[in-house]
């Protein structure tokens, strides 16, 4: 009975074989999958050369409010951070010793004036008495003069209560700028401090400053009135134009100081913040087009810089060469490419580091810098 099936057995196996035997040459022809890569084709630009200083924001006015008056804190009403309006009330200070000094002002006035009116009413009566001869000229003169100086005691007195009350009312610190805010606070509630003493900085308006060091072999070109480009750490998808307001004259050991005002507000620009400030080398001569490669796409190789070309293979793919270049200064948008590779040739500009010399990629995206 089991001889009678070997003859089928005979014949399923070599089939079976010659299956799978046609499946591995199925297999063995399929293409590797070639890797997708995004180009660019590199051009001639005429793209400004920059050289770059670092600076920190500063605020369009910078306020350090006191008292005109010595006292005791009697009351602190802003913290940092506070936006003030005009007119805010800051701080005030104890008004005893000043209500005081205003009470015994406005009591010398009521003296000098009943004074001044004895001395006007004498003067009147004396006047009466020298016109029916029964005073003197001497007499006269006396009461004119008593009443002359009763009226410049009225004067001096009504000084002393304005001045009074005027003191009174610089117990009040009181905010006087738009678009203020408190920068920091220096005394507390209940300290004593002197005339003069900061309670209080403000920072005001609605337009930023950049302060910066220029080194002694660049400061000559930077001319006030000239333009900049302001970039901060903190905000680095943006770039802000800016007008040189001051130029110093007075180097700081080897730079000098330039402050540069951002051409519009920015409420997102806050004191404090680092920045980079970019100097139009070309500004106000013709530009020279020069080829320009975006920082991302040049890598660096211990001490050599490159970049990975594609050739064209013809058949949708293209393989890899990676090119060393010499590149020179950025200038804020891109790299100045001395030597290395010419305008029309095509480079990687995403997925680098996966990359490596000969391989072979697939075309994506091509567009030009």
């Amino acid at each position: 009975m089991k001889l009678a099936h070997l003859p089928l057995l005979s014949m399923v196996i070599p089939m079976v074989i010659a299956t799978a035997g046609c499946d591995k040459d199925t297999v063995e022809k399929v293409e590797p999958r070639l890797r997708p890569v995004v180009t660019m084709t590199v051009n001639y630009s005429d793209q400004h050369e920059y050289h770059e200083f670092s600076g920190v924001a500063k605020a369009g006015l910078t306020s350090r409010l006191s008292f005109r008056l010595s006292g005791k804190v009697e009351s602190m009403n802003v913290k940092v951070g506070d936006k003030l309006k005009p007119g805010q009330l800051i701080a005030t200070l104890n008004t005893s010793d000043y209500q005081l000094e205003l009470q015994k002002s406005e009591a010398a006035l009521i003296q000098a004036q009943a004074e001044s009116k004895n001395a006007t009413a004498n003067y009147g009566r004396t006047k009466s008495l020298y016109e029916t001869e029964t005073a003197s000229r001497t007499e006269l003169d006396n009461a004119q003069a008593s009443s002359d100086a009763a009226r410049a005691f009225v004067v001096q007195a009504e000084n002393q209560l304005a001045l009074a009350e005027q003191r009174l009312e610089y117990t009040k610190l009181i905010n006087r700028q738009k678009n203020c805010l408190v920068a920091s606070s220096e005394t507390e509630t209940g300290e004593n401090i002197n005339a003069g003493s900061t309670v209080a900085t403000i920072n005001c308006g609605n337009t930023a400053k950049v302060e910066t060091v220029v080194s002694e072999s660049y400061i000559s070109r930077v001319k006030q009135g000239g333009k900049a480009i302001v970039q901060f750490n903190a905000l680095q998808d943006k770039r802000f134009p800016g007008i040189v307001t001051e130029v110093g004259v007075d180097a700081k050991g080897t730079a000098y100081p330039v402050t540069i005002a951002l051409e519009e507000g920015h409420s997102d620009v806050l004191p404090g913040m680092a920045a980079i400030v970019f100097f139009d080398d070309n500004q106000g001569k013709e530009s020279i087009k020069n080829l320009y490669l975006p920082l991302h796409v040049v890598q660096a190789d211990k001490d050599k810089t490159f970049v990975y070309v594609v050739n064209d293979n013809g058949d949708g793919s293209a393989s890899l060469s990676k090119t060393v270049i010499e590149v020179g200064a950025f200038n804020g948008q891109a790299l100045k490419v001395i030597a290395g590779v010419d305008a029309g040739q095509v480079i990687v500009t995403k997925g680098i580091r996966q990359l490596y010399d000969g391989m072979k990629v697939k075309f994506s995206d091509v567009h030009s810098l």
